[in-house]
């Protein structure tokens, strides 16, 4: 198994970062993984919605998507880290916290990647030995939630964001701090003269204690106070928050 996804990482098409499942015949059932670090572990399942069998290989990393998975040095191990997955199957995997959580912040989360890479089975027709070899490689957040912040909701961070009204060498933005110890994410934000803004910077994701701002668009009108926004949960789920 090893040698041939070497042979992947060296001479197939890997498509990066997709964002959803779409294209590919393998899912995990969280769009995040969070472990807390009380529990030290948690577990997924990853589903192969296909007729054929795959090879799939898991890792973490922290912002070195580009290097090799045998590389990257974490604190977490994924058990198993390589197996095959029949078509139409599912499996169970375990992803467990090795390190020393004081090499990380208390006061904070921190946030890895969890990276699924999906080999297709080896062509068997000879119209499928001709054909393109695709391997699909996805990426879905992984946050490490210390016990300070174990009574701490998404919820209040965002009620906790705080928005105003700002200039930005000439265009009028927005300015949001979010002033919680955890990571927020932005679906988009809803104006009160209408406009919806959903070109968030870095996909939407602020950081603890972080401070981005949001162009406003060229049209917009009066003070581009904010009436609502949509942010994820710890489920993936989709939330309205109105001002």
């Amino acid at each position: 198994m090893a040698k041939r996804l070497k042979y992947v990482l060296n001479h197939f098409l890997i498509l990066l970062l997709l964002p959803s499942s779409a294209m590919s015949a393998t899912y995990i059932n969280y769009t995040r993984v969070i472990i807390n670090e009380k529990a030290r572990e948690t577990s997924f399942t990853i589903y192969n919605e296909g007729l054929k069998p795959v090879l799939l290989q898991l890792w973490t990393e922290k912002d070195n998507i580009f290097d090799r998975p045998e590389e990257i040095k974490t604190p977490f191990i994924i058990l198993p880290p390589i197996f095959r997955l029949e078509g139409k199957t599912s499996r169970a995997v375990r992803i467990q916290f090795t390190g020393d959580q004081h090499t990380l912040p208390a006061d904070r989360e921190s946030l890895f990647w969890l990276n699924t890479l999906e080999v297709p089975p080896v062509a068997d027709s000879k119209a499928e030995k001709s054909a393109l070899q695709v391997a699909f490689r996805t990426r879905v957040k992984l946050f490490w939630r210390p016990t300070a912040l174990a009574a701490i909701t998404l919820e209040e961070s965002i009620k906790e964001l705080h928005i105003s009204l700002s200039d930005c060498g000439g265009k009028r933005c927005l300015l949001v701090n979010n002033n919680s110890p955890l990571y927020v994410t932005l679906m988009d934000l809803t104006l009160n003269d209408g406009t919806e803004i959903k070109q968030l910077p870095d996909d939407g994701l602020w950081a603890p204690l972080s401070t981005k701002t949001v162009v406003l668009p060229k049209n917009t009108k009066g003070e581009g106070t904010v009436k609502t926004l949509s942010w994820i949960d710890d489920y993936g789920v989709v939330n309205t928050y109105n001002y």
